[in-house]
């Protein structure tokens, strides 16, 4: 499906962030390799590796594949990776916005690398608040809708995801939809929302692939 990026709001961050995000997923999308070669135009990838033992040459293989394919590529990873300081974007997860981190260590200033961009997962406005503490660039805000990584979890909808949208980007912070985005009717629901972009799994997946 062609997802039309004009429709949500400017980024005003000082990078360069992608309209889209795909997501790894260990049950639906394992693969990195697999999704990057059918990702959309203006769409990054988040590897998101928290558990697995990534080999440096698997992540270097991966990262080389995204550069050729000019997809930014996120990972999210243990610390033991953020501290070799690979070339890579970097994606928390929201148990990682407490303090040390919210004492801004992931400000640019702090980085290895001045280019590499920073994402995290919210679900709630603490946690909107404590990555702009954190000094990131850029957050997920989910579940918006009801969606198969969480099935009979409740979803903010658009009236709750509305207001943290609104609350990251007065915080500096570029938002993207995650959770149950898996048609174009649902995106346009998100316009008025003040979304930058998308984040999401299964409508980034090939029919071989869901």
């Amino acid at each position: 499906m062609r997802i039309p990026g004009y429709l949500f709001a400017p980024c005003r961050t000082p990078h360069r962030l992608p309209r889209f995000l795909a997501l790894t997923d260990a049950g639906r999308a394992p693969d990195p390799f697999a999704m990057l070669a059918h990702l959309p135009k203006d769409c990054g990838l988040v590897w998101r590796a928290y558990d697995d033992e990534i080999s440096r040459a698997r992540l270097q293989g991966l990262a080389r594949a995204a550069r050729r394919s000019h997809v930014p590529l996120f990972l999210g990873a243990s610390g033991r990776y953020r501290a070799a300081r690979l070339p890579v974007h970097l994606h928390l997860p929201e148990h990682r916005l407490n303090k040390p981190y919210t004492d801004g260590m992931f400000r640019r200033e702090c980085r290895a690398y001045p280019q590499t961009i920073v994402t995290a997962a919210a679900h709630s406005q603490r946690a909107v608040i404590a990555a702009a503490h954190a000094g990131v660039d850029a957050i997920l805000i989910s579940p918006v809708f009801p969606t198969r990584s969480h099935p009979g979890g409740t979803s903010l909808g658009i009236v709750r995801f509305a207001p943290l949208a609104r609350l990251a980007r007065s915080l500096g912070l570029a938002v993207y939809a995650l959770g149950g985005i898996n048609d174009l009717s649902k995106i346009r629901r998100l316009v008025p929302s003040g979304a930058t972009g998308i984040a999401g799994i299964d409508i980034f997946l090939t029919d071989d692939q869901a």
